[in-house]
């Protein structure tokens, strides 16, 4: 049987760089969303600044000042920051560094099991990773009717392989999270048409695709992706009314999510930071996000639930820019 795993690549700033975590709130979130990724462990992590350098290089996904070095921004700040807003608190169930992702993944959802089991808020769930394999390892096309015999092959390929034996596991996890009535959202995976993510096979969760025709060949798109959002963002500069840099936005509401002192290359008085990201940041892992957002926001709009949103709403914690 020719199958391969893709793991995404899951890389998470320092504390400054999560507003809707850690500023204070001006309104209570009606939502608590959990994250399961690989987060920035801070600076006092590492043993010297040439060791931090190197990991934020390596795990970094963005240089938004353009100075050579990346922001300490990981993958699980970014999924945070495209899943923010004043009604969803963030809770990080971080991967730890250096250990095997797939190990930490299933760590983590088993705390939110038990989280979830004793009471504790969590409405939702994102996991923006994969564990994904050709299509062709099972059948093509694929067929909903037959996602129980998928998941027996993969619990098969366990047998004879611990990747495999991981993500059976967690396949069934997020079966029982999603039965709590946690909302679960993961990702189609970044592989292709031709590639399948195997969590999306658990029952009651939400998988994302993109919703970009672009991205077709890069983003997989199969009869498990329940959701396409747009998976192509482009952080954008934001000024303040005197023409002075503020921050980044992410996720094109025009407001801060990445404050300029937060930049690696940050000097008090420069001016001219680019004004766009390129290459853009796409993937499904910034998509599944989005369509979670979205859902939960649709959700309070159509139980008319009574929530006083800050002015401007998705600026709370920073000057209006």
């Amino acid at each position: 049987m020719d199958f391969s795993l893709f793991a995404v690549l899951a890389v998470a700033v320092s504390s400054c760089l999560i507003p809707h975590t850690d500023a204070p709130r001006m309104v209570e979130p009606v939502y608590h969303v959990a994250v399961v990724d690989r987060f920035y462990p801070g600076d006092d992590f590492y043993a010297n600044e040439e060791e931090r350098n190197q990991q934020v290089n390596l795990h970094g996904l963005v240089d938004l000042d353009r100075d050579h070095l990346r922001e300490p921004l990981y993958h699980g700040e970014i999924v945070s920051i495209f899943a923010s807003h004043p009604a969803i608190e963030i809770h990080p169930y971080e991967m730890r560094e250096g250990e095997h992702p797939q190990k930490e993944i299933l760590r983590q959802l088993q705390n939110i099991r038990k989280h979830v089991f004793w009471g504790e808020p969590i409405d939702a769930l994102i996991l923006s990773w994969e564990s994904s394999t050709l299509v062709s390892a099972f059948e093509k096309p694929l067929r909903r009717e037959n996602v129980g015999k998928y998941v027996e092959s993969v619990r098969q390929w366990g047998h004879d392989s611990d990747i495999w034996q991981l993500s059976f596991e967690t396949i069934r996890i997020l079966e029982d999270i999603a039965e709590y009535g946690v909302k679960v959202f993961t990702i189609a995976g970044n592989g292709g048409r031709g590639m399948v993510n195997t969590y999306s096979f658990a029952k009651g969760i939400t998988t994302v695709g993109a919703r970009e025709a672009e991205l077709k060949h890069f983003v997989s798109d199969n009869v498990f992706v329940d959701m396409r959002s747009p998976a192509a963002h482009q952080p954008k500069l934001i000024r303040d009314s005197e023409g002075l840099p503020k921050g980044y936005d992410f996720d094109g509401d025009a407001c801060i999510d990445v404050p300029i002192d937060c930049l690696s290359g940050y000097q008090h008085g420069r001016l001219n930071y680019p004004e766009r990201l390129w290459p853009l940041l796409k993937g499904s892992s910034f998509a599944a996000p989005v369509a979670m957002k979205v859902a939960l926001l649709d959700h309070l709009a159509t139980n008319k639930q009574a929530y006083e949103l800050p002015l401007p709403y998705q600026c709370q914690g920073y000057e209006s820019p």
